[in-house]
């Protein structure tokens, strides 16, 4: 309990520090191991997918987050082209969360550090 930390323990804690700072560079806020935003269920960080939509890319369809989110409304809801839409999922529990356009970068590290992969980009052939 008080005893010193495992190096799993120490890893876990490093890299719960520096997913914190990510989301804070992102514009999203993380708290108590879940990421959190107004007038939203939080979801937990551990097991999350976060998938990243520019706003002209998003504003051509309606997705199936959007409806859950919105109901019906989904459909007369308009996307500001100047900003990115991140959906955050884990499990049953979805955010969706505009964040302005010129944190795409902040953005995709984050999505790259929960996914554990690269995102939005492309192989070349």
């Amino acid at each position: 309990m008080f005893g010193k930390k495992s190096e799993e323990e120490k890893a876990a804690a490093k890299r719960q520090r520096q997913i914190t700072a990510a989301a804070a560079s992102a514009g999203l806020t993380v708290m108590g191991g879940q990421f959190r935003a107004p007038s939203q269920d939080s979801v937990p960080v551990e097991g999350a997918r976060i998938t990243i939509e520019r706003g002209e890319e998003a504003g051509k369809r309606v997705t199936a987050t959007r409806v859950l989110l919105t109901g019906l409304f989904a459909l007369a809801l308009k996307k500001d082209m100047n900003q990115l839409f991140i959906t955050i999922e884990n499990g049953d529990k979805v955010m969706l969360c505009p964040v302005p356009a010129k944190k795409e970068a902040a953005a995709r590290i984050l999505a790259t550090m929960i996914n554990g992969e690269a995102t939005g980009v492309e192989e070349s052939e």
